[in-house]
């Protein structure tokens, strides 16, 4: 299930609907930001700014994490770190979503010594499973609805009510968004066919998540298929390595015993065993001089190898 982008526009769409798992349900949101990081291939995206009561502006990060990620707090205390460094609003605060049990890596980053010198920095975490989708789509926030299918004991009624809910209170310029980002989260619960169905196909042709998603989807097994191409062509050339080798080593087979039978064989007759590629060629060549009667015939039998084998 691929889920960054869908969160990435869930995010944008309807941020103000997340502050209440963020803690922060009374904060009003100024703006969401992606921000290009230097000397990385990432961006930070999914950062909020919001404006407290008393009219201070901070950011709020969210990680959404939809898969394990041993390295998943460092990463965040990294962006932390690059964001007090960069950016004048204060404080500066993170929150992980983990959409299912087994993305969890925990809260807690710790690094002791033998129980001496040491730190400890711990992060807010929403483990979506923990809570109830009936509140979810009960609810004025579509966020939460959409994220219904990732809670506890979601069923495929849970799917049809949250689109009811969508359909029922979204606005007409985000409803396609919001139920393509639905469709994505609801697919372990329902057919795809039996979505489409009921949200209406023209609903989510005019998505553009899905859009980008179908085009990443091309994309990925374009790159599936030529990565597929590019191994067996590196185990081709392998295989044609490995055989150029064997061959190159009964050529030297073959000029070694011609030597020994005829020691004042030519040199270009000896140069000519190497223009004989093939391998069966070879061991036949090698076969006919064991059998030659005198230096004459053996001269003979490699000239006209040579010329077969250059045809």
């Amino acid at each position: 299930m691929k889920t960054d982008l869908p969160l990435k526009r869930l995010t944008a769409l309807r941020a103000a609907d997340l502050l209440p798992l963020l803690g922060t349900p009374t904060a009003e949101v100024v703006g969401v930001e992606t921000l290009e990081l230097p000397n990385r291939s990432a961006s930070l995206d999914t950062l909020l700014r919001l404006r407290a009561a008393d009219g201070r502006e901070y950011l709020h990060r969210i990680e959404w994490q939809g898969y394990a990620d041993p390295q998943l707090l460092w990463r965040v205390l990294g962006y932390l770190a690059w964001l007090g460094q960069h950016r004048d609003e204060r404080p500066i605060l993170a929150t992980i979503i983990y959409l299912k049990p087994t993305d969890d890596t925990g809260d807690t980053l710790e690094q002791f010594i033998d129980g001496g010198a040491g730190w400890r920095l711990q992060i807010p975490v929403v483990r979506l499973w923990e809570l109830e989708p009936p509140e979810a789509v009960t609810s004025d926030n579509l966020a939460l609805a959409v994220l219904s299918p990732l809670m506890r004991g979601a069923r495929p009624e849970t799917v049809v009510r949250a689109a009811q809910h969508v359909l029922a209170h979204g606005s007409p310029q985000q409803q396609s968004e919001l139920l393509a980002i639905l469709s994505v989260f609801a697919e372990p619960l329902i057919e795809p066919e039996q979505f489409i169905r009921l949200v209406g196909k023209e609903k989510l042709m005019t998505s553009g998540v899905l859009s980008i998603l179908a085009a990443e989807m091309v994309a990925e097994k374009t790159a599936a298929i030529e990565a597929e191409k590019t191994a067996a062509l590196d185990a081709l050339d392998a295989e044609r390595v490995r055989l150029l080798r064997a061959i190159h080593t009964l050529q030297r087979i073959v000029e070694d015993v011609t030597l020994a039978r005829f020691p004042m064989i030519p040199g270009i007759r000896l140069r000519d065993i190497e223009a004989v590629t093939d391998a069966e060629q070879v061991r036949q060549l090698a076969e006919a001089i064991l059998r030659a009667p005198d230096q004459a015939t053996v001269e003979y039998l490699i000239t006209d190898a040579a010329r077969r084998a250059a045809e």
